[in-house]
């Protein structure tokens, strides 16, 4: 299963959330996520939330499942993923408004990304970049990037990271805190390849024409 969870961040623009939208399986609105859907026209499957950032009772008789936690200790994102998690463990999984905004909001919802089971694709896409998870179970691959700015974000302590197709290479390498980091790589080639045996890094590009490839 694809699913598309939508938080209240920086609204992602019409036609990625049409894209998204028209591509995955289960969409989820997470509390204020729900206003972007709404300036689309288009409804998801499932709205939850504690309801601080939206009112579900605005909603005219809506054809989707509505649930509320009032949970003070989980973030919007936590809530969401807890509710999709009961629907079915999904194959991937690409937030919309998950940055921007709050700079806590922001680095909360990647330490919550860092701890989802490993073989789950997870995607955090904007208008102004992309990012992807990478981790033993899930490499990376982009095409048609050649010139273009990659960072290596550890998000825990990493081994085994090799990459293919960057200015910088790296072979074997470890990365985390006190180690290797990897800000403002740049790709050499047309194709660029991140592996890594174990741990959890984000791979992040700016957004100007790039096509993404799984792994």
């Amino acid at each position: 299963m694809n699913a598309l969870v939508v938080l209240a961040g920086e609204p992602p623009g019409e036609e990625l959330l049409s894209w998204y939208f028209e591509e995955s399986d289960f969409v989820v609105a997470a509390d204020g996520g729900m206003k972007a859907l709404l300036h689309l026209g288009v409804q998801p499957d499932l709205l939850v939330g504690d309801f601080d950032s939206f009112d579900p009772d605005s909603l005219d008789s809506p054809k989707f499942k509505v649930s509320r936690d009032s949970d003070q200790n989980s973030t919007d994102m936590e809530k969401a993923l807890r509710s999709l998690m009961r629907e079915e463990v999904p194959e991937r999984i690409v937030f919309l408004g998950a940055t921007g905004g709050r700079s806590d909001h922001f680095l909360n919802n990647l330490l919550v990304i860092a701890a989802l089971p490993k073989e789950i694709e997870v995607i955090l896409d904007s208008q102004d970049e992309f990012i992807r998870r990478v981790t033993p179970a899930r490499a990376a691959k982009f095409t048609g990037i050649l010139g273009q700015t990659i960072s290596l974000f550890p998000q825990v302590d990493c081994e085994g990271v090799t990459t293919r197709g960057l200015e910088w290479e790296l072979s074997d390498a470890e990365m985390g805190v006190g180690k290797i980091l990897g800000q403002s790589n740049r790709a050499v080639s047309e194709q660029v390849e991140i592996r890594i045996e174990s741990g959890s890094l984000l791979a992040i590009t700016p957004k100007v024409g790039f096509r993404e490839d799984s792994a």
